[in-house]
């Protein structure tokens, strides 16, 4: 065993050759010998458990080396360290590791980079919004409604149930399905009502009891009684100049009953918002980014679902859509199936660091 007087949690930064080519953690990972001990798997990894078998390299995590057939560890992969940090921002779902290790596995992994001339992406702060998508809708059957207190509330469907949304940036429908929100609000936890999704511009609350959600058979029914400071969002919806509602949420649950539709059937619902525009192409951008690195990990352990499949087709029509990227994406075609998840990822981190 490993205690935490001989080592660290996160495992210091060591001078080594970088190489920058495809990245396959898991791959790596298996070529690892089984009967090392804990000086030869801290070569390859960022981070150990504490309280875990440092001779056994289940205990660690963020590889980030080349590890030959042979078991042999290598230079540390560039990819590999910018998917670590990707990892410790709340990509392929993020990381168990203590807020307090996180500091130093990114200074391990950035450290590499740096050796390799590249500079490192920032460690983000946790968010509790990590991953959190937004949808915006015409608002319907909106009315203003003075109540017996004398407030004014703004009420109306921020979602609508089983009506197939406008096509999406990657080229497939969502349709919410009714249900969707009947554990979140079931659940009891905080949802507030902003303007445009501006945290600093805060229009009610659950706990305030200034905004009132109800899953109905038509689909979200919202209220939101706004403070009089905020009076112009009423005028604003008054005058039809205001007439979209959005809402954030994390999708706990979908599925795909073809490549061109995608169901949600439950969600965790953050906030609803009173939006100015539509949700940005960079959000959906976000959500190809996503999906791309859960098809990746469903692809490592050969269980690739029909959601992927689908997410994977509309990417490829996309990239060879445009004229400037279609030599590349009929190349990479040509290419195994893994090398072309990972030329996706790489080609919507490149529409992301654009937008």
């Amino acid at each position: 065993m490993i205690t935490e007087i001989e080592i660290a949690a996160a495992i210091g930064a060591h001078d080594t050759p970088t190489v920058d080519e495809l990245w396959d953690g898991p791959g790596n990972k298996a070529n690892l010998s089984n009967d090392e001990s804990a000086p030869y798997y801290r070569k390859a990894y960022a981070w150990v458990d504490p309280e875990g078998d440092g001779d056994v390299k289940a205990s660690y995590r963020f590889i980030h080396h080349m590890v030959s057939g042979s078991g042999t560890i290598g230079a540390a992969n560039i990819r590999g360290c910018i998917a670590g940090i990707g990892v410790l921002n709340g990509a392929r779902g993020g990381t168990t590791i203590p807020d307090s290790d996180r500091k130093g596995v990114w200074s391990h992994l950035a450290a590499h980079l740096r050796d390799a001339d590249r500079e490192p992406p920032e460690l983000s702060t946790r968010s509790l919004l990590a991953g959190v998508q937004k949808r915006a809708f015409p608002m319907q059957e909106v009315r203003m409604n003075e109540r017996s207190d004398g407030g004014i509330w703004l009420e109306g469907y921020a979602a609508v149930f089983d009506e197939p949304s406008e096509m999406l940036f990657w080229g497939f429908r969502e349709i919410i399905r009714k249900g969707a929100f009947k554990k979140t609000l079931k659940d009891g936890g905080e949802i507030k009502a902003l303007f445009n999704h501006d945290p600093n511009f805060l229009l009610g609350s659950i706990h305030g009891k200034t905004l009132e959600v109800e899953e109905r058979d038509k689909g979200l029914w919202t209220a939101i009684k706004p403070p009089e400071s905020r009076r112009d969002v009423i005028e604003s919806v008054e005058r039809d100049d205001l007439y979209q509602m959005s809402f954030a949420f994390h999708s706990v649950k979908d599925e795909w009953p073809d490549e061109h539709t995608r169901e949600l059937l439950e969600l965790k619902l953050y906030d609803v918002s009173p939006v100015t525009y539509p949700a940005f192409p960079q959000t959906e951008i976000d959500i190809a980014l996503r999906g791309l690195e859960r098809a990746m990990e469903h692809e490592r352990r050969g269980e690739m679902t029909p959601g992927d499949y689908a997410l994977i087709n509309a990417i490829d029509v996309r990239i060879r859509g445009v004229s400037a990227h279609r030599s590349i994406a009929e190349a990479v075609r040509k290419r195994s199936f893994r090398e072309q998840l990972f030329y996706q990822w790489e080609y919507c981190r490149y529409l992301q660091k654009r937008s």
